[in-house]
């Protein structure tokens, strides 16, 4: 028989509620086609399944306390231990809104915490804490893809004054976006990132490699003005073209008007001893000058 109830299971309650019940089990309200108030049942209560058809939204609910300990409003088990069910499947065919909302107001915690059980013996290499699938309806090879993004984060607020993603996993932020979008990657837990990236190398680990592809025709690093003209490249054959070269930090740029030229700096500190393998080339007081392995000193143009 099939009644229809507002049921209390335990530490929740659902709205309206259709019970499949066992023959023999339904009171005289129910066999009289009868509403009820909210039942309390003292035990478990099992069927086969139930659903809500209530105008008002349903709802599992339970109200904790300082006092109580993890009384959720709902526990959801699988005790299989082999096959392909899962302890939740949530599946909507409305294309006009999300197939669920999540929302809290934590102040110490994560609104959404995920716990992956791993295995000593790094069996589970093939898992994920958290896997996202993007598929495409219609479509059963490679053939397309959706236009969705895989992840999004964003405000209707006002920006975030918090991270927008915190990979730590070595004691230090291996992966952090601050909410400016300044990215640190190995910085110290907290840090503020130096510029718009920041890497900190680890030891006996080189801070940033870029391998070159067979295309002789790619750049491995081309960086451009404001204007979108490009100034320095890094060829794949590893060749350095760049619009002016500068050699020396110190003061602004000086290139006396020239376009496609190289500049040396007056030496902050000239060589004072001799080089063990070449020469050293520099500027002092405007002459260029070489210092070679013997120590000789030549002027090689005047200033």
């Amino acid at each position: 028989m099939t009644s229809t109830r507002r049921l209390f299971l335990g530490a929740f309650t659902a709205g309206a509620v259709t019970v499949a019940a066992g023959a023999g089990t339904a009171s005289a309200a129910e066999a009289g086609s009868q509403a009820e108030e909210d039942v309390t049942f003292a035990g478990e209560v099992k069927a086969q399944s139930f659903r809500t058809e209530a105008g008002a939204t349903s709802t599992f609910r339970t109200t904790s306390t300082a006092t109580t300990s993890k009384l959720h409003a709902v526990t959801v088990v699988q005790d299989g231990v082999a096959g392909n069910g899962v302890a939740l499947n949530v599946v909507s065919q409305n294309p006009d809104d999300s197939a669920m909302y999540l929302s809290g107001t934590e102040k110490a915690r994560g609104t959404l915490k995920i716990a992956h059980r791993g295995y000593t013996d790094a069996s589970d290499g093939g898992a994920a804490a958290v896997s996202i699938y993007l598929e495409t309806t219609g479509v059963t090879d490679a053939s397309g893809g959706t236009a969705a993004q895989g992840i999004l984060v964003t405000h209707t607020t006002g920006a975030t004054k918090g991270n927008l993603i915190t990979l730590r996993n070595n004691a230090v932020d291996d992966f952090v976006v601050k909410g400016t979008g300044a990215v640190g990657i190995g910085v110290p837990i907290g840090a503020t990132p130096r510029g718009r990236v920041e890497i900190a190398q680890r030891d006996s680990a080189i801070g940033l490699l870029m391998q070159a592809n067979s295309d002789s025709a790619s750049r491995l690093v081309e960086l451009r003005d404001r204007a979108g003209v490009a100034k320095v490249r890094v060829l794949n054959s590893g060749t350095l073209a760049a619009h002016n070269a500068q050699f020396g930090v110190a003061g602004a740029e000086s290139y006396g008007g020239g376009d496609g030229v190289v500049g040396i700096r007056n030496a902050t500190t000239p060589p004072t001893t001799n080089p063990s393998n070449g020469g050293v080339l520099f500027v002092e007081a405007g002459a260029l000058k070489w210092r070679g392995s013997a120590g000789s000193v030549t002027v090689i143009a005047p200033a």
